[in-house]
């Protein structure tokens, strides 16, 4: 991203800001709403709990001709739902103390049926507008950015041509599509996040953008990801969200490279028990896979010539599924015939990834950990480019 691009990003948020009346008053907030299309029902106010993923009501209130006004106590700004039922139509925005102003209407929602999934049908509201919420003004110079926009559509574009491609190699053309695309357009969005960072440090929007750049592209260096945390100040420092950040990074450091790879304990095919650490004296690439991944499946006839190659040098591959479903586990070893050591990945809460997943830290599917005979992590990665260069140099 040039300058011109950067400044654009920060002029939107300053001049958006600038119409920003947060009339704050302590932690006190007030939400006056008014909707087109939703005369009357009843809505709620609800926090979003991404531990539990699961919604929390935090204030609701009935609507009377399609007006609302919601009062209560935030101790700091916050991203929200607004729901309204019936039609469980929502949204979501930056809530903050102060008084805001909330218009939505109903045109335009994008609905959604999840009812043969478990799940209920309803609406996301497109068009709405937030008065008085700064945070909510640099989250929009962020998303109605240009830049931002013509991504969303060019995504939009590749789901609809990915959804009706007939052809496997197709679809899988289409997804490499979208990988290139997705990676040119990150670079622009983590540039654009650090000049909101420099302008604004003590929002808690830009955390919050931060903390969900990083969850959509974790192969961000911890270091760099540190030193962005670090330059936050109040109250964005104190948020949640620069909190699960620092957590992230406590999580990360433990994983570089000569720290002592995590014990586990996990189901092998037969349901005896294996125990990473019975594997010391060896070098040990764990390669977590699934039976539904296409590249995983894709990679292992590499892997058969690496095993080859190495195994009697002192190399031993452990395969870790992520399928919470054994015949489909099942189904994949028996076609793919892979000559190492299989185990099962567990999934402990509902909803929730998979526990041996989690203690490595894994970003998608497949990622290579390579150990050595200690134990200690050589390489963590998504790219075999990687690992093959690490054996390389440790057997030849």
């Amino acid at each position: 991203m040039n300058m011109r691009n950067t400044l654009t990003c920060l002029a939107a948020a300053l001049l958006l800001m600038q119409g920003c009346a947060s009339n704050k008053t302590e932690n006190k907030y007030v939400l006056n709403g008014q909707l087109t299309g939703i005369p009357d029902g009843m809505v709620k106010l609800q926090r979003i709990d991404q531990t539990e993923r699961k919604s929390i009501t935090i204030d609701s209130v009935q609507v009377q001709n399609g007006k609302f006004t919601l009062e209560g106590d935030l101790s700091a700004p916050e991203m929200m739902t607004l729901m309204i039922e019936p039609g469980n139509w929502s949204t979501t925005f930056f809530m903050e103390p102060g008084t805001l102003q909330f218009e939505a209407d109903t045109t335009g929602a994008t609905h959604y049926d999840y009812t043969a999934y478990e799940g209920e049908k309803g609406a996301v509201l497109t068009k709405f507008n937030v008065k008085g919420s700064q945070n909510q003004a640099i989250y929009n110079a962020f998303e109605n950015h240009p830049k931002s926009v013509a991504a969303k559509e060019v995504y939009t574009a590749l789901n609809k041509k990915y959804e009706a491609e007939p052809n496997p190699e197709g679809k899988e053309a289409i997804r490499g599509e979208m990988s290139t695309f997705g990676e040119q357009h990150k670079v622009w969005e983590l540039q654009c996040i650090d000049s909101l960072i420099q302008a604004h440090p003590s929002s808690v929007a830009v955390a919050y953008l931060l903390q969900r750049y990083q969850q959509f592209n974790e192969a961000l260096p911890v270091s760099d990801l540190e030193k962005r945390v670090a330059r936050l100040s109040s109250p964005a420092k104190e948020s949640a969200y620069a909190k699960e950040l620092q957590d992230v990074i406590v999580i990360k450091k433990a994983l570089l490279p000569g720290q002592e790879a995590p014990n586990f304990k996990a189901l092998k095919t037969d349901s005896t028990e294996f125990t990473l650490s019975a594997l010391r004296g060896q070098y040990v690439l764990l390669d977590f896979w699934a039976s539904w991944c296409a590249p995983c499946r894709k990679a292992i006839p590499h892997w058969k010539e690496v095993y080859a190659q190495y195994h009697n040098k002192g190399l031993e591959i452990v395969g870790v599924t992520n399928d919470s479903r054994w015949p489909d586990w099942f189904k994949a070893l028996d076609m793919e015939k892979m000559p190492w050591l299989q185990v099962a990945d567990d999934f402990p809460v509902k909803n929730r990834p998979a526990r041996i997943a989690t203690l490595y830290d894994i970003p998608s599917l497949p990622t290579y950990v390579l150990l050595d005979k200690a134990g200690k992590i050589l390489v963590h990665t998504t790219s075999k480019e990687d690992i093959d260069a690490e054996l390389k140099r440790i057997f030849n």
